[in-house]
């Protein structure tokens, strides 16, 4: 897919990267997150499945009594 922002002609590709999400004033950082990525302007697209499933992760940790998560997606 073409990259969309503005004066750059790359080409998104698929990979994986970290990211990271403030969710109840905490930041957690999220590995293997599969994502699109312009080589030429570092721009990074995640699929909207993609956040929604991190939502639902982050759901549950709030649920949990535990104080340490690593997540993979």
């Amino acid at each position: 897919m073409r990259c969309q922002t503005p004066d750059c002609t790359g080409e998104h590709q698929s990979q994986t990267i970290s990211h990271s999400v403030i969710h109840r004033e905490r930041t957690f950082v999220i590995h293997a997150v599969p994502a699109d990525v312009c080589p030429d302007c570092g721009a990074v697209l995640v699929a909207e499945e993609t956040i929604l499933y991190i939502d639902h992760l982050l759901a549950r940790k709030a649920r949990s009594k535990s104080t340490a998560f690593v997540y993979e997606v």
